[in-house]
């Protein structure tokens, strides 16, 4: 959620050249052109771009949020910035393989209660003991994989090796993580850019993503690398959606709704701040953990989130299907993401949340028939 991945530390000691190089690339991104109409195909809202909607939002730049989406019931209710940029996911592309994990599951392709072992998955650089070795995917999507190697992508202390068995404690772990996405690659006999293609931006009417638009990185220590993810704001509206919808988009299920259900319902029962160290959860910030989903109650609602470094956020709320996509430009390829870090900070999370929540007040409000901002 806040890691800083090895990539990006190697940039720190990039020179001037450098710098201009990802300067360069980054305005390149940036440059004007025939780009295609994203989620402007979706139907407007009733409240599109209202004014109570342009005030609650107006002060998103000031936060430092680049793109800002925000759909009820399917509808647009508001859409700025740099919504067509193809920027790094960061830590919701775990929240996108989640989906891809049921998907997988349901075309019969692997099963949860499969052991790393029993699918010949290892670390060539750091084996596995046998114990490790009896993760399970389930464990693996709940971050409780009891594996703790160094891992691509991941700067923050980790315990201590053996520490725990498979399953019994939660640990925000990049090492399962991108173990999953090769997991994923081998299974489906494709590499995950494909897999992404076919079975999300085609179904989907992605407008943005390509294959190309996963890279890799890894780390010396371990064999698992980090899968990374570019993608932009009105591709992540659309599979948003999806999930906000239990696994539908415009009349076509693409995954059961009981795993969409299971993902993004049943988080506190997997791991939460009652059960597990509170600043695992982001010093209390979020109420539980579940198929690599975050969750959040505010306002006595149940949100469930999807959390980048940056400032990268899906947010929804299952009850009143509102959906917010925030994202930071971090950069649209790693050169790019070195010039983010020598020019700036990322998106305040506090300010994404109030306005996720004031949004959804007001639009609760206006269908009640009461009027005002909240």
């Amino acid at each position: 959620m806040k890691a800083q991945p090895s990539h990006l530390r190697l940039i720190h000691k990039t020179t001037g050249l450098a710098l201009l190089l990802a300067l360069l690339a980054l305005l390149c991104s940036c440059a004007t052109g025939k780009t295609p109409a994203g989620v402007e195909d979706l139907p407007k809202a009733q409240y599109w771009n209202a004014p109570e909607i342009l005030e609650l939002t107006r002060h998103a730049k000031e936060h430092r949020s680049d793109a800002l989406i925000i759909v009820k019931d399917g509808q647009l209710v508001y859409r700025g910035g740099q919504v067509t940029q193809k920027i790094n996911t960061h830590s919701v592309r775990k929240s996108i393989i989640a989906v891809l994990y049921g998907m997988a599951i349901e075309k019969g392709l692997l099963k949860r209660d499969d052991t790393l072992e029993a699918l010949g998955y290892d670390d060539k650089e750091t084996p596995l003991t046998p114990v490790e070795k009896q993760a399970t995917i389930t464990d693996l999507l709940k971050s409780r994989s009891g594996i703790y190697i160094g891992a691509s992508g991941q700067n923050w202390e980790r315990p201590a090796r053996h520490s725990s068995k498979p399953g019994q404690v939660f640990f925000y772990n990049n090492w399962g993580f991108n173990a999953l996405g090769e997991i994923l690659q081998r299974k489906a006999g494709m590499p995950l850019g494909e897999i992404l293609v076919e079975w999300l931006a085609k179904p989907l009417g992605m407008q943005h993503f390509t294959a190309a638009d996963v890279d890799w990185d890894g780390i010396k220590g371990s064999s698992v690398q980090q899968y990374i993810i570019y993608m932009s704001a009105d591709d992540l509206t659309r599979f948003a959606l999806l999930v906000a919808n239990d696994g539908v988009y415009r009349g076509h299920r693409l995954v059961s709704a009981s795993w969409i259900r299971e993902m993004r319902e049943m988080t506190d029962m997997h791991s939460s701040p009652e059960t597990d160290p509170k600043k695992l959860f982001g010093g209390g910030f979020y109420n539980g953990y579940g198929y690599l989903w975050w969750t959040r109650y505010s306002n006595g609602r149940r949100r469930i989130c999807a959390d980048g470094w940056g400032g990268q956020f899906i947010i929804i709320d299952p009850e009143t299907h509102l959906v917010l996509i925030n994202r930071r430009n971090t950069g649209t390829n790693l050169l790019a993401q070195g010039w983010f870090l020598w020019r700036g900070v990322e998106t305040d999370r506090g300010y994404v949340y109030q306005l996720f929540d004031k949004v959804d007040q007001w639009l609760e409000a206006k269908d009640a028939g009461v009027g005002g901002l909240p």
